[in-house]
């Protein structure tokens, strides 16, 4: 881990919600208080990020706040406002290093096996190796109707087998969410038909997240009520960048970056116009300074990149990341971007074979093979075609959320924008990924 993101979590979770703070171009910190006004800057490792609450502010008094299970676990305990609105490796640190691995976040749900000893710091830093990396584990039992059988394992840490995924996954983001397709990384709380927000589906995600990760009685199981006061927590929230270094604050001169200006967007097919302003910028009374109108100008170079650049395949960045100024899918189609692949695959985590089965009837059906570290939808649907298929998340605020992709293999935007260029041929040259860099550091 990088010592850089380290200190910019630990100087984050002393940042004040104070008028002072959210109108200043520079992020302030001071005492923590048990709610964050709208717009207070919270430094990351690119600037610093913002949160804008349709309530006025951030609660931290309310139920998805609240630890409502049995084992000390808040909805906030995996997706914090100072890791935007998930966690980081940073985040994790800190909080372990603080509690000595007893804060609520360590549950043995979430060790890498949940046998392992947990009775010294250090025992405990062995098995939260995943977890301190961001990571939280996750898994299943195979669909009884699919099309393929697990014929290899290799996981290090026990838990996989042929008959039961594990493997481990970042948390999405629970902000942005009135511009949200699908929910989960596969899809599993999906509901056909669901509205914007995909209120049906956020609403089985709160109540599986309520008698799992927080251990909250089954029987009877959680009330409706409560259910749906944790889904109004969250789809009220919006977060996005709203100040890097060297330009200042990102609705400034014309643009519209920031969370107040991303929640009043619609959910609507169409290109990143944040920065049209900032197009061919040159230094004029908005703003004198000669490198602040490179910068400008920079961001909004990456901007047209990520909106019309098309690769060796035909594909453009917006061709997935469709839903306008958010970057989810508009019909919540699923991707394979070669990221659960083995030539990808990081340290720790498990690998699986997946054979195709063919019908004895069926002469067509060609016997197939893939090795992956984690299914992606294929576990929702049972479907062979589906292995590695992930949903597209949004890219506001990614800035806070470092690593990046749903195992965590890319640690920087830089990485990311590499993993594209290589992966799908969109061989960009070192300038356009600078520029693309730029803007998705300013989203």
């Amino acid at each position: 881990m990088r010592t850089q993101g380290l200190w910019f979590v630990l100087l984050s979770v002393l940042v004040l919600s104070s008028p002072r703070a959210a109108n200043s171009a520079e992020p302030q910190v001071q005492l923590p208080q048990p709610s964050l006004p709208n717009n207070v800057p919270i430094p990351n490792e690119y600037g610093a990020a913002a949160t804008f609450s349709e309530e006025g502010f951030v609660n931290r008094a309310d139920d998805f706040h609240s630890p409502l299970g049995t084992n000390g676990r808040s909805c906030a305990s995996c997706h914090a406002a100072e890791a935007g609105w998930s966690v980081t490796p940073a985040y994790v640190t800190a909080r372990f290093i603080a509690t000595a691995g007893r804060d609520p976040l360590f549950n043995k749900l979430d060790a890498n096996n949940p046998t392992l000893d947990l009775s010294t710091v250090w025992k405990r830093r062995e098995a939260y190796s995943m977890l301190l990396r961001g990571l939280f584990r996750r898994g299943g039992t195979v669909p009884a109707d699919r099309d393929f059988d697990i014929v290899a394992v290799d996981d290090p840490n026990g838990v996989g087998s042929t008959t039961v995924f594990s493997f481990y996954r970042r948390p999405l983001a629970t902000a942005n969410l009135k511009l949200a397709t699908g929910v989960h990384w596969d899809g599993r709380f999906s509901v056909a038909g669901d509205g914007r927000p995909p209120r049906l589906g956020l609403f089985q995600q709160a109540r599986a997240a309520l008698m799992g990760a927080l251990e909250a009685p089954r029987d009877p199981p959680p009330a409706d009520a409560l259910v749906n006061a944790i889904v109004d927590d969250e789809v009220q929230l919006w977060h996005a960048q709203v100040f890097v270094p060297g330009i200042g604050r990102l609705d400034s001169c014309g643009g519209r970056g920031g969370p107040e200006a991303l929640s009043l967007e619609t959910t609507r097919v169409g290109r990143f116009d944040l920065y049209d302003a900032w197009l061919d910028f040159v230094p004029n009374r908005c703003d004198s300074r000669p490198q602040a109108a490179a910068l400008r100008a920079q961001i909004a170079r990456g901007q047209q990149i990520f909106n019309t650049r098309v690769s060796a395949n035909g594909g453009t960045c917006l061709g997935c990341h469709n839903v306008a100024n958010n970057g989810t899918h508009s019909n919540d189609l699923f991707f394979d971007i070669g990221v659960s692949d083995a030539a990808n695959r990081p340290a720790g985590m498990p690998l699986y074979t997946v054979r195709k089965r063919c019908a004895p009837a069926d002469s067509a059906c060609v016997v197939e093979e893939k090795q992956t570290t984690d299914p992606g939808r294929a576990i929702i649907t049972g479907r062979f075609a589906d292995i590695n298929r992930f949903k597209v998340p949004s890219v506001r605020g990614v800035a806070a959320r470092a690593p990046y992709f749903h195992n965590g293999s890319a640690k920087t935007l830089r990485d990311v924008v590499r993993h594209y260029g290589e992966q799908r041929g969109f061989n960009f040259t070192e300038q356009e990924e600078q520029d693309l860099v730029a803007f998705l550091r300013a989203l």
